[in-house]
């Protein structure tokens, strides 16, 4: 009993500790919606064109689903926006997850992240 009580306590200060606000979250489950939601660069003309698929290995076929570069040897670019938000005095962690599908090729995925105040 003392080591549930124990458990119980240390699970219960770690929940107070952590303070998450998810900003912006992309789940890509709601089909081809997610175009209404993102803007897909014309800034170039040689862009590559974007995918939805759970690619090679997933766990679930549909709720595993993401945007996936469908051609080799091209630039990709989208944005879409999110409400403002502050994160002052805490820090900002943007996360998002990568699987390169060819390893043969220089993929350097990056995320910027642009105030319009």
């Amino acid at each position: 009993m003392r080591v549930a009580v124990a458990i119980f306590s240390v699970f219960a200060s770690v929940a107070v500790i952590i303070d998450a606000t998810v900003y912006f979250k992309e789940q890509f489950q709601d089909g081809d919606a997610w175009k209404s939601r993102w803007l897909v660069s014309k800034h170039k003309t040689d862009y590559g064109e974007w995918q939805l698929t759970a690619g090679k290995f997933y766990g679930d076929a549909e709720a595993d689903k993401g945007l996936q570069t469908s051609q080799d040897a091209r630039f990709y670019a989208m944005s879409s926006r999110f409400k403002p938000f502050s994160n002052e005095g805490k820090p900002l962690v943007v996360q998002f997850t990568f699987i390169p599908s060819v390893s043969k090729q220089r993929i350097i995925p990056h995320i910027i992240v642009i105030s319009l105040i």
